[in-house]
């Protein structure tokens, strides 16, 4: 029997959520998220009775293992969300595990939504093995350092960014005379998913004309052919 989950929760469609998870997240007796905002927004997209939650977000990890002890201590169950997607994996919660771990409880999670496989499983790509970049460098001259060092890898590159750093990203790849092919996706799972490849003038092109100003983005670089 287990005393904290792990729940994967829809990257944009809530019709993606399981039944596991639905019915773990119905069962609990208090959650552990990111913001209140999204939690709450999630429960009652599924119809779940709002639980006491804990907030968890990278600023104070330390405070949420202080609060969730005390009621694992007394046999309560708990549920780790992010605010989309598979938890700890780019978001908040590695220490918070561990450290639940750490104290003899036992952790499991529950597979679902990722946007990462989704973007793979979507790239006009044959994708074998793959470096995952995570976030690239805010600072416009570290990020440069950092894509210049990617481009140099062999192997599939794959990073996630917000939009409004993706034309400075475009810029820099093409600055640095980039020749592999893109493929970005868009809004995944949602009814404006895109998505686009080709080469750097290709995808600037696109980008300019589908003229995208909100949303989250998977970048994708292939392989040196």
């Amino acid at each position: 029997m287990y005393n904290f989950y792990l729940v994967s929760t829809p990257i944009g469609n809530i019709g993606d959520i399981t039944a596991r998870a639905r019915d773990i997240l119905n069962s609990i007796d208090f959650i552990v998220c990111e913001s209140e905002k999204e939690y709450k927004k999630l429960f009652y997209l599924l119809g779940i009775k709002e639980k006491k939650f804990i907030l968890c977000n990278e600023h104070n990890e330390n405070e949420a293992i202080e609060l969730v002890l005390p009621l694992l201590k007394i046999g309560e169950k708990g549920a780790l969300i992010s605010d989309c997607g598979t938890p700890v994996f780019e978001d908040p919660g590695y220490k918070f595990i561990n450290s639940i771990r750490g104290h003899g409880y036992k952790v499991t999670s529950l597979p679902g939504a990722s946007s990462l496989t989704t973007a793979i499983s979507l790239s006009p790509f044959k994708i074998e093995s793959f470096f995952y970049a995570g976030l690239l460098p805010k600072n416009n001259s570290e990020r440069e350092i950092s894509l210049r060092e990617l481009l140099k890898r062999k192997e599939v590159i794959i990073f996630i960014e917000a939009p409004y750093r993706l034309k400075n990203i475009l810029e820099t790849i093409k600055k640095l005379n980039s020749q592999r092919d893109i493929c970005i996706a868009y809004n995944l799972t949602m009814e404006d998913e895109t998505i686009i490849w080709g080469n750097i003038k290709e995808i600037e092109k696109k980008i300019k004309l589908l003229n995208i100003k909100k949303g989250e983005y998977i970048i994708i670089i292939n392989k040196i052919l």
